[in-house]
């Protein structure tokens, strides 16, 4: 069969949507207009008029060129039977022709079936099992049904309730964008502005970009980022894909179109507004796509699942932004000098200091401590954090967090590594710790053994364990040995012969090391703890010495 034959073939066994999808496209691409039609406004991902839920993938693609095409300006789309449903028609035009004649767009959805029953796959049959025969079940009687239905554009509909519009704030949207670009650059690939070029270093995982003022506006310099952000989700520690091609390459084509069409797809879900001008130069490679398509129409869909893929990488990320910060507190009950039970509440300071909340005012029931407490929660500043309460044990292990992720930033050192490349390096570790000899079973005595039990069963008791057990978590080899150091002091008292027995327990410990290294780090970790406890006791003092006035009408709640 000649080549010819061959792209016929795949051409021939698209469904009629799919036909239209790469005719669309291949018009485009023939007209030098890129992927996208000049003069194209964007009102948003294509959603469900009814339930607001985004269409993905090939169905965002399909829709969104109809709507260029036809020069809508609502993003909204509704089956017919809903439009029955609410009593809602079609427009007409001048003459009174209905607007809805013709004006259907077929879309594809999958449904999943089950061989047994004949019938859509009810995962009620499932309860019972174990998940093994579960996916067995599935595995071998449960299977995707390819089906289609037609929807209609809210701008032809009349009856439709008016699209709610909140009111336009660049600021606002671009803030948004520019926080997920800052995100990307601290903990994912660092963005690094200069020069004239845009691009993907994949050896050194960073991205480059000219300055801001050197592109044309800000929709062009986003639509250029997220291109090069879609690229660098190739990376070995985030989608692992294959980057090592050259220009000109079908792959190279490949990875191109996949970035571009995810480009379009964040900036839909940031909701960043593109116009004619707006319109990315990708004179480059429309010679490329549209060989590749031609050659493989299914190439084109292969990217945008693979486009899709990225996007809800970059989407969960934009996510973990929006996640409130955990502030935790503790609640101590403790005696007055009248030797009444009263209740305090704790909290971290930034400086690393435990502190009492609420002035250190002592509140005679739990339930009045919370009810003012709430009412601290509630205002702006903290809107920001969702408060949990905690042990104090707890409280003092989460401050140390905070003061060694502090400390990190501002000396701009590796304390702080993104998650990835923590599971990196410590899978990288060629060489693990020999803990014959070392270890929990090693101490002799049962204090110290109930020390590093109550380390580990604390909130962060996975990273003690970690470094206990000789791993790196903090990519150095000083850095792991300071952090156990200040842990493992949290819990000795002030005892530094303790803490050194059981720190020399540990996988961190090294024998080659002079002993007056150690011993002047559990000294400094000492004083640490002593600092971190202090600030508490220090503020509590204070607050007993100039509280008497408050003890008759709020103590005593």
């Amino acid at each position: 069969m000649s080549e010819t034959k061959e792209q016929n073939s795949a051409y021939d066994k698209l469904t009629p949507e799919r036909k239209q999808l790469v005719d669309m496209i291949l018009s485009n691409l023939e007209k030098g207009a890129g992927l996208w039609k000049q003069g194209w406004r964007t009102s948003g991902a294509p959603i469900s008029g009814i339930t607001g839920k985004k269409y993905r993938g090939i169905n965002n693609l399909f829709l969104s060129f109809v709507a260029m095409r036809n020069g809508y300006s609502d993003n909204r789309w509704v089956t017919f039977k809903q439009m029955e449903d609410r009593d809602w028609h079609f427009k007409t035009d001048a003459e009174g022709n209905s607007l809805g004649k013709g004006a259907g767009v077929c879309i594809e959805f999958y449904e999943l079936r089950d061989r047994k029953t004949k019938k859509p796959f009810d995962r009620s049959v499932l309860d019972g099992m174990t998940s093994d025969e579960k996916a067995d079940y599935e595995r071998e009687n449960v299977y995707p049904v390819r089906k289609y239905y037609r929807v209609f554009n809210a701008d032809i509909i009349d009856g439709i309730p008016e699209r709610e519009r909140l009111p336009v704030d660049e600021a606002a949207q671009n803030a948004r964008a520019d926080k997920l670009l800052g995100y990307w650059s601290e903990h994912e690939s660092k963005i690094i502005y200069g020069g004239d070029k845009a691009y993907y270093h994949k050896p050194t995982d960073k991205i480059h970009l000219p300055e801001r003022a050197d592109f044309e506006d800000m929709a062009e310099f986003y639509s250029t980022a997220f291109h090069e952000v879609g690229h660098s989700t190739g990376h070995a520690t985030r989608l692992n894909r294959n980057l090592d091609n050259k220009f000109g390459d079908k792959a190279y084509a490949m990875e191109e179109l996949r970035a571009e069409i995810a480009s379009l797809f964040i900036e839909q879900d940031l909701e960043i507004c593109v116009d004619a001008s707006n319109i990315r130069n990708n004179s480059a490679y429309i010679a490329h796509w549209q060989v590749v398509i031609k050659d493989n129409p299914n190439a084109l869909f292969e990217a945008i699942t693979d486009a899709e893929k990225i996007t809800r990488y970059i989407s969960a990320k934009e996510q973990e932004l929006t996640k409130k910060a955990i502030e935790p507190y503790a609640i101590i009950a403790q005696e007055d000098e009248y030797g009444e039970t009263v209740y305090k509440v704790y909290m971290a300071s930034s400086n690393g200091q435990i502190a009492p909340a609420l002035s250190g005012y002592p509140f005679k029931s739990r339930d009045a401590l919370l009810s003012e407490f709430g009412k601290l929660q509630e205002m702006p500043y903290w809107s920001d954090k969702e408060f949990r309460e905690t042990s104090m044990d707890e409280l003092r292990a989460f401050s140390i967090e905070r003061v060694e992720r502090d400390l990190a930033r501002e000396e701009k050192s590796e304390i702080y590594i993104k998650p990835s490349e923590v599971a990196a390096r410590t899978v990288r570790q060629s060489s693990p710790v020999d803990m014959r000899g070392r270890g929990i079973e090693s101490l002799t005595r049962m204090s110290d053994r109930e020390i590093v039990e109550q380390a580990g069963k604390t909130k962060n008791g996975e990273k003690f364990s970690a470094l206990y057990n000789g791993l790196s978590v903090l990519g150095n080899e000083e850095k792991d040995e300071r952090s156990l150091m200040s842990r493992l002091a949290m819990f000795c008292g002030g005892d530094k012969e303790q803490l050194l027995r059981i720190f020399k327990s540990s996988g961190q410990f090294r024998a080659e090391k002079p002993n007056g290294f150690y011993e002047k780090m559990a000294e400094q970790s000492l004083k640490f703890i002593d600092r971190i406890k202090s600030g508490m006791v220090k503020s509590e003092l204070r607050t007993l010495i100039r509280g008497k006035s408050y003890m008759g009408q709020n103590a005593k709640v």
